[in-house]
């Protein structure tokens, strides 16, 4: 019996050792990362009077250098390639919780994409688990069944294969960021790109109840909160779905105002300003950030 507990003392001081020694590489995850936008967040250190949210189309579409220089209000860009609105309303919770609240907050939505069940928007799961060592992020992932519930008691259970890795993380041109958070596209020659004229029905029985709650729940939170929600239509290189906007439309609480783009500006007809049907660059980007500025209150 003694030899068993000696045996098990050892045992277990070795898994201690071991365990503590994986906190190096979990502490090192976020110094690996390009994007340091979320960890700002959690630091306290995004303090800003305009926050624009959404995935690339708001990434790409609106300058907030620019904004900021047009409006007189600071202002950052904190949209994510391939986010969702749930991924968005997680964002402003983080945001509220760990700073000052923003005067606006500008929501880029993706047309007809905005609810979709199935769609390529997503929960960026990705931006979270580099900062795993935060305990409000790993408690998010345990929730979401993505760690373990005894993760924040051993970091053999919160570590990831990628964390082993201690080189930066690559970091592709198109995920390049300003000073203010937007990924301007640089220019370049796009003869192949044609105008879609055409649309599709909107099929309501498509959409996400998850993602038209989180639509909600984000109005519900500026209210609170005294914060000017805006909703964004950025440009598009095709005929805007009708039927998508009017449903939108019936959607939005009266609080919350639409800033959508000129569509008779004849620029906005030109290839040369997109990338693809979705995506502007950076020209487009300077346009239509002039429209906004115009667009908010002061």
């Amino acid at each position: 019996m003694k030899k068993f507990l000696q045996a098990c003392l050892v045992f277990g001081l070795l898994l201690f050792v071991v365990d503590k020694g994986l906190y190096f590489f979990i502490e090192h995850a976020p110094k690996k990362e390009y994007d340091k936008r979320l960890e700002l967040i959690l630091n306290g250190e995004m303090n800003k009077d305009i926050i624009i949210l959404g995935s690339s189309r708001g990434a790409n579409n609106i300058a907030a250098e620019q904004l900021e220089k047009q409006t007189g209000l600071s202002t950052y860009n904190l949209s994510y390639r391939g986010s969702n609105v749930i991924f968005h309303e997680f964002i402003l919770k983080t945001l509220l919780k760990y700073n000052k609240k923003p005067e606006k907050l500008l929501l880029v939505i993706d047309y007809e994409n905005q609810f979709l069940s199935n769609h390529s928007l997503h929960f960026r799961y990705d931006r979270l688990f580099p900062l795993k060592n935060y305990s409000y992020i790993n408690q998010k992932l345990i929730a979401s069944d993505k760690k373990n519930v005894l993760s924040p008691y051993l970091f053999a259970l919160k570590i990831d294969r990628a964390d082993f890795n201690l080189k930066p993380n690559r970091v592709y041109p198109i995920n390049l960021m300003t000073s203010h958070g937007s990924k301007l596209l640089p220019p370049k020659p796009n003869d192949d790109l044609k105008y879609i004229a055409s649309t599709s029905a909107y099929d309501i029985n498509k959409e996400d109840e998850e993602k038209l709650a989180s639509l909600h729940s984000i109005e519900r939170i500026c209210k609170e909160n005294n914060i000017q929600l805006y909703y964004v239509f950025t440009p598009i290189y095709k005929a805007y779905n009708t039927d998508f906007v009017n449903r939108f439309k019936n959607l939005k609480s009266k609080r919350a105002s639409i800033i959508f783009y000129d569509t008779l500006n004849t620029e906005y007809r030109s290839s040369d300003l997109f990338r693809d049907e979705a995506h502007m660059f950076s020209k487009g980007a300077q346009i239509f950030t002039s429209e906004i500025a115009e667009q908010i209150d002061r």
